[in-house]
């Protein structure tokens, strides 16, 4: 008698659980699977449009941009990054131009994302080189030395001693590169400054020292390395490397340039957004450590005689069709050439450096190798370069 009480009593428990299992069923089926099947077909945008799609070729197989876009998905990158400039205050001085709703019209699923863990997105088109892309996918504290993103190492294959992105890997960043590509000029108008604005130099101290190291080891160390060499942990994906700031003496109103303006078509971003005196602070710290390149550069510049015979070195040799009468680059050709050939009056190399550029050239810029200005010749050739330094404008500090 007890034992059918209790078997009676489990009736309802059981009739209680089978129905709510079965309205949990029916609400899947009809608020889920049922508007997803009834919806499929009108997510794909129509046959006509189809075919300019960015995503697929003519044969409907994916495109490098298409196939970019599976693996940023795939992978979740939409956790972390948005894709859409908001119309609301300082949105557009921060990305670019504020999202259109025509851009993702080939968007199915859309990935606006919802956080900003990282920057937004949707205005990556030529804001960074490729290569600061590879070794952002490879390490992202080789470009950020305080990122929080995961590695993404399956994306490379070891060749050598060096690592190489796969096909996955260009595949994302040709992905990367397209968006807000329509926007491209107004957004490299806006992370490529055309002119330096600056109030002077402040003079040198210890404190802007101290505290241009730090800037240096928040912003620079991934990529130009601890000691300035250029050996940091990015070194294997840049072209062109990475400066070695050991082998030139930079004036500091030569680094505020670079760090303000960027040199477009490498790696190295503008810096633009830090405040002037941060900017000033990092300059100096940068200057120290080529410092002590301008003494025995200068010393070369006094042999009159190897002197004149490096002007003809680079005479000869056509170097003044690129780097200008003087040293002074022609005006429109450093914007013409990305990255820009160097202003001689304004930096000085060491005689060293000189001879592995002409030996090796700069993979990566407009400098080819010139195997034939060895020894003598490329000693008097950083000679005459050495003696086109503006000692008026730059003293000694």
């Amino acid at each position: 008698m007890s034992a059918n009480k209790e078997i009676a009593a489990e009736k309802p428990m059981f009739v209680l659980l089978f129905a709510g299992f079965g309205c949990f069923m029916l609400s899947f089926l009809a608020m889920g699977l049922g508007p997803w099947i009834s919806l499929r077909a009108s997510m794909e945008p129509p046959e006509e449009m189809a075919k300019s799609s960015p995503y697929k070729d003519e044969d409907g197989n994916a495109t490098p941009i298409g196939r970019g876009r599976e693996t940023y998905i795939h992978e979740g990158c939409w956790h972390c990054h948005s894709q859409f400039v908001r119309p609301v205050a300082n949105e557009e001085f921060r990305y670019g131009p504020v999202s259109q709703a025509w851009e993702t019209m080939y968007d199915v699923p859309n990935t606006f994302g919802t956080r900003r863990i990282g920057p937004d997105l949707s205005r990556e088109a030529g804001r960074r080189s490729n290569d600061w892309h590879y070794a952002h996918l490879w390490n992202p504290r080789t470009t950020v030395p305080r990122s929080i993103m995961p590695n993404y190492p399956w994306m490379f294959e070891k060749e050598g001693d060096t690592w190489k992105p796969t096909e996955k890997a260009t595949d994302l960043v040709a992905y990367l590169q397209y968006l807000g590509g329509n926007f491209k000029e107004d957004v490299r108008k806006m992370v490529w400054p055309s002119r330096v604005e600056t109030l002077g130099a402040p003079s040198p101290s210890d404190a802007h020292s101290r505290r241009g190291e730090e800037l240096f080891n928040k912003h620079c160390i991934g990529c130009h390395g601890e000691k300035g060499d250029g050996m940091g942990l990015a070194k294997d994906f840049l072209t062109p490397s990475a400066a070695d700031l050991t082998t030139r003496y930079l004036p500091r109103e030569e680094v505020f340039r670079v760090l303000f303006m960027g040199s477009e078509g490498s790696a190295m971003p503008s810096f633009a957004e830090l405040t002037e005196k941060d900017l000033w602070a990092l300059s100096q710290y940068v200057h120290e450590f080529g410092k002590d390149v301008r003494k025995p550069a200068l010393a070369t510049a006094g042999d009159a005689a190897a002197v004149e015979r490096g002007k003809q070195v680079f005479e000869k040799n056509g170097c003044v069709t690129c780097h200008g009468k003087d040293g002074i680059v022609p005006e429109g050709l450093d914007s013409a050439l990305k990255p820009g050939p160097k202003h001689f009056p304004d930096r000085l190399y060491t005689t060293d450096y000189i001879k592995h550029v002409m030996a090796e050239g700069r993979p990566g810029t407009g400098m080819a190798p010139y195997p034939g200005i060895s020894g003598k010749d490329a000693e008097d050739l950083a000679a005459y370069l050495s003696s086109l330094f503006n000692k008026t404008k730059y003293k000694e500090e």
